[in-house]
């Protein structure tokens, strides 16, 4: 408990010591988080690192993520998602898959790497930042077309990140998946678990606590409306918990509750307050992910897989990530070549990379496997080296894009 606490509090510190730092120089703060992380974590012995990863991977990424999903999810329009709805199912399918096996193949031909770990960081390594790219995209006033795919595409593919990573454990590693998806409910066909758990569970489960809550709103309309921030939070937070307690994503369950509860609940004025209370506690997970993620990484594995980090990191921002959404997105004529090639230069890497990124980590912890161990610190490093490099490069280069596609 005076840990946790204690831990919060320093990671704000941290926090404010980033934003200053991004001030004076001009440049964005999230990669200072990972700095300090790192030089009060490993350097400095502050944080404890076995304490940290434990928090991180049960409580602050997990929860984290949820709030993040829940309060960028319910920006999305109804109106903005069928304008957009071909090019972004592509982004969040097509695109997302393509990524996690293309550095997958890297990883396992170039590095070595075994087929689940190289999967494994694929799949943790597809998933886009809307944490990031939002106040990136603000800043660099980014035309609407590019703009609205790029943040739709990084609030729905949290999800999809998550449901590749399941699916190559469930193939790769199954004995494991129970350490990571408890359920009280087995299902042994693998095909089967992943549509029940994965699409089935969380799309009813939502629907359900969505309808709730309408209806509350419909019957005690001034009760509903006093407490309107509380009682979203709650039913979003149910919608995650209950769905996981089921075996089932809790993430893609709250994406599509905060979908619902933006579009289709009455537009009270407690809407927008409740909007801007997300966005606050959406900020101050940002801090505590990110200097987490810098305090529970290994100096000796950062050292010795920096150069593959760095590959893989350039390859996938440079390479596989453009290509594949060039490809992806020219079946709507609406895109142009030059909308489609700065969707694929700025697919930043960040908040739910970070919270993956201890899986297997974890599950060599828990299931006291040294294998696992090994390679989840090899994973880790190289999420870290990967995610601080995304979000260097690309933040800095979105204007300068911009400003060359918008010739053409």
């Amino acid at each position: 408990m005076y840990s946790l606490l204690l831990y919060l509090a320093i990671s704000l510190l941290i926090g404010y010591l980033a934003t200053v730092i991004a001030r004076v120089t001009g440049t964005v703060y999230i990669p200072y988080l990972v700095i300090l992380g790192l030089i009060f974590g490993p350097v400095l012995g502050i944080f404890q690192r076995q304490e940290i990863e434990y928090l991180f991977f049960n409580y602050v990424g997990p929860i984290g993520a949820m709030f993040i999903i829940l309060a960028e999810s319910s920006k999305l329009s109804r109106i903005t998602l069928r304008r957009v709805w071909k090019p972004t199912f592509t982004l969040i399918t097509f695109v997302l898959f393509v990524t996690g096996i293309g550095v997958a193949i890297i990883t396992i031909y170039a590095f070595k790497l075994p087929l689940w770990a190289g999967f494994g960081l694929g799949a943790i390594l597809s998933s886009t930042d809307p944490a990031s790219i939002i106040p990136s995209l603000k800043k660099a006033r980014i035309k609407e077309i590019p703009s609205t795919l790029l943040i739709t595409e990084a609030v729905f593919n949290d999800p999809f990140s998550y449901m590749m990573l399941i699916i190559v454990i469930a193939l790769l590693l199954p004995q494991y998946l129970p350490y990571l998806e408890s359920s009280e409910f087995t299902i042994s066909n693998p095909i089967f678990y992943i549509i029940l758990s994965q699409f089935v569970s969380p799309v009813l489960i939502s629907l359900g606590m969505f309808f709730i809550a309408y209806e509350l709103r419909q019957l005690f309309p001034t009760d509903f409306k006093s407490y309107y921030t509380e009682i979203l939070i709650l039913f979003g937070i149910s919608s995650y918990t209950i769905t996981i307690f089921f075996g089932g994503s809790g993430y893609m369950a709250v994406a599509i509750f905060g979908i619902l509860a933006g579009n289709y609940m009455p537009k009270d004025r407690e809407k927008q307050e409740y909007q801007e209370f997300m966005d606050k506690l959406a900020s101050f997970v940002v801090i505590f992910v990110f200097v987490f993620l810098g305090a529970t990484a290994s100096l000796v594995y950062l050292r010795s897989f920096l150069l593959q980090g760095i590959i893989i990191g350039l390859a996938l921002i440079f390479i596989i990530r453009p290509l594949t959404t060039i490809l992806a997105v020219s079946i709507d004529r609406n895109i142009t070549f030059q909308d489609a090639l700065l969707i694929g230069l700025e697919g930043t890497r960040g908040v739910f990379p970070a919270i993956l990124s201890t899986t297997f980590l974890y599950l060599g912890f828990v299931s006291k496997n040294l294998t696992l161990i090994q390679y989840g610190e090899v994973v880790q490093a190289l999420v870290t080296i990967i995610i601080f490099l995304s979000l260097t490069v690309q933040p800095l280069m979105l204007k300068r894009i911009a400003r060359i596609t918008q010739k053409f």
